[in-house]
């Protein structure tokens, strides 16, 4: 009597094996070729490049500029510069004064 003591399937062999890594490695070529001009450009100016999965494990790309943290920040003191300013003008300074 034979008994068996593995639990999982038996590997595939053969070209079937190979297909996801041979797809998967494709799809990483073309992304890279599709999107390798963009990079460089962004790259050149200095923007900052993350790589992520796409649709259909297609490479994406997204591209920010460092600049843009800055203009960030002036605009979030603004805000605040402008909420104190409101608040000066219809809190309770302004009521104190009439």
């Amino acid at each position: 009597m034979r008994l068996t003591t593995r639990t999982a399937a038996p590997a595939r062999a053969g070209i079937p094996a190979r297909m996801p890594t041979w797809i998967g490695r494709g799809q990483r070529s073309l992304a890279h070729r599709v999107h390798a001009a963009g990079d460089d450009c962004a790259r050149r100016y200095g923007w900052e490049v993350t790589k992520s999965t796409g649709r259909f494990g297609f490479g994406a790309r997204s591209y920010r500029d460092p600049r843009f943290d800055d203009r960030r920040l002036q605009l979030s003191r603004r805000a605040v510069q402008d909420f104190q300013h409101d608040r000066f003008e219809h809190g309770t300074e302004a009521s104190a004064e009439r």
